[in-house]
């Protein structure tokens, strides 16, 4: 910049005469103008506001359609973002409309009518109408459909198209919670022309679009120049899959990343940083000890309760360090939700009673059993835990590391494994007790009986009333060791505004953050 105005300085100059001359006047008034210009270009990118953003993951996801997959990893990135559903459950943890403006539900409760937004289209140009939505359902409910949440949308009887955008589903039998069902990731609506490529390129309505996933890397969104809604402040977003505790810190600690989703341990090492900040998430996530209930010995409800005593939840729980204080759980449901029933004290920390039920069921001191735990922070750090303890009333026990892809296939898919560790994210996810070949191999008709009086509920009060008894019966029935919700926390830049964090949906939505300030990398 001194060079520039130096040099139009000396051609300036006017050696026959010390007084400046209108020639010299211009040209200097020109040197300081464009001094000025570059001046300001030089700290306009100081100055802008930042419109991209890149957020660290914990898992990577085998793919990007939730439709597809039960990983929670799926949904995290895509859901409300790239694919969109009929309804959402927004960032205040409310049911809303989305795809769809409103919906009547029949005085009988067997049929809904949804009338759904005009002018959307999907990012490959097709149009969102009432035929493309109901293609999308009919792939859930089709006789060889791999859809996690398939059980949801048992009652449906048929899927009608009114009009272009008047969309009709007919019931077996009433079902309150259908339109809670049609927000959750796997409910997105595909359209019939893109869902084989979706698993690698999912095409969806939202406002914004997919544009790489690099394996091992990251996942790149960018925004929909023609999204039906609001434009989101961000133009393009990256997640990033954080593949160790140590990568993590080191990303964090060097700017890499602008925050982490579902911080655990981490956390705590960067409270002290001006520029990051802890927020909660209100997530459902419902830590459990899953259990095979098919595999003898844990076919055997002593056994199953001796596990439960033997567990020291309030020891596990401390994983996550003094910071947090995960609430106990004493069945598969959260405290937030007005229908809880406090279970917790059912089966206390006892490992002379865990002792006396095995010896009951004759299960020999030194029993091998293979724990499986999956590659979190809390597979790694409350397996030991676990472990621990079952040692403590006599198992002999296998700590065993699977990555996702192997824990999907072996133990949600085939059912091959005794116990394992893990995290259930889902919301309202208490019916899968009541579905056939689910992988805790738990098959009971009095509960199955209590779920389908949950469905045909006609209000809150009887909803409540039947989620109560749902919730003592997988207790009493000792299906799985019930430990606490997860602490969810998001590790994000001060900076950041708008984030989602009273969705019980288990995802990072983007279209309503944005940086309230001037923002740099580090």
């Amino acid at each position: 910049m001194n060079g520039i105005a130096c040099r139009v300085g000396v051609g300036a100059r006017s050696s026959r005469s010390s007084r400046p001359s209108r020639t010299s006047r211009t040209s200097r008034q020109l040197g300081a103008l464009l001094l000025a210009l570059v001046m300001l270009f030089a700290v306009a990118p100081a100055l802008a506001v930042r419109d991209d953003l890149r957020v660290g993951v914990q898992l990577e996801p085998p793919v990007l359609d939730p439709t597809m997959t039960s990983s929670a990893s799926a949904g995290e990135i895509v859901y409300a973002n790239v694919l969109e559903g009929l309804t959402v459950i927004d960032g205040e943890g409310r049911l809303q409309p989305r795809l769809a403006i409103d919906w009547v539900r029949s005085e009988d409760g067997l049929s809904y009518l949804f009338r759904l937004r005009r002018n959307v289209r999907y990012h490959d140009g097709k149009v969102f109408d009432a035929h493309s939505a109901a293609s999308s359902l009919r792939r859930i409910v089709a006789p060889g459909s791999a859809n996690p949440q398939k059980a949801w949308f048992a009652k449906i009887r048929a899927i009608e198209v009114d009009s272009p955008y008047q969309l009709r589903i007919r019931l077996s039998d009433p079902d309150a919670l259908l339109p809670f069902a049609l927000a959750l990731p796997a409910a997105v609506m595909i359209h019939p022309d893109s869902a084989s490529g979706n698993a690698q390129r999912p095409v969806g309505t939202g406002p914004f679009r997919f544009d790489a996933w690099i394996p091992g890397s990251l996942v790149r969104l960018v925004r929909n120049a023609s999204y039906w809604g609001r434009s989101p402040a961000l133009a393009r977003a990256e997640f990033v899959f954080m593949h160790t505790t140590s990568e993590t810190a080191n990303m964090l600690s060097e700017g890499l990343v602008d925050g982490l989703l579902s911080v655990t341990r981490l956390g705590e090492r960067f409270m002290i940083r001006p520029d990051y900040r802890l927020s909660a998430r209100r997530l459902e996530s419902k830590m459990i000890l899953a259990i095979n209930n098919g595999r003898p010995p844990f076919d055997d409800l002593r056994v199953r309760r001796a596990l439960s005593h033997a567990i020291d939840r309030e020891r596990v729980r401390t994983l996550y360090g003094p910071q947090f204080s995960p609430a106990l759980i004493g069945s598969h449901f959260p405290p937030s939700h007005p229908a809880y029933v406090d279970l917790v004290h059912r089966y206390p920390h006892d490992p002379r009673r865990a002792r006396q039920l095995l010896d009951e069921a004759r299960v020999p001191r030194g029993f091998e059993v293979e724990l499986v735990v999956p590659p979190t922070d809390y597979g790694r750090y409350g397996g030991l835990m676990i472990a621990s303890d079952l040692e403590a009333v006599g198992f002999r026990v296998e700590l065993v590391e699977y990555d996702w892809t192997r824990w999907m296939k072996e133990v949600f898919g085939g059912r091959r494994y005794a116990l394992t560790l893990i995290m259930h994210v889902e919301p309202m996810d208490l019916d899968i007790y009541a579905r056939d070949d689910y992988y805790f191999a738990y098959d009971n008709a009095a509960f199955k009986d209590i779920w389908r009086k949950v469905r045909s509920a006609r209000s809150d009060e009887e909803i409540h009333r039947w989620l109560g008894e749902a919730q003592r019966r997988v207790t009493e029935d000792a299906v799985n060791v019930f430990l606490f919700m997860r602490p969810e926390q998001n590790l994000m830049h001060r900076d950041l505004e708008g984030l989602w964090e009273r969705s019980r949906i288990p995802s990072f939505v983007l279209e309503d953050i944005r940086w309230s300030a001037p923002a740099s990398r580090q």
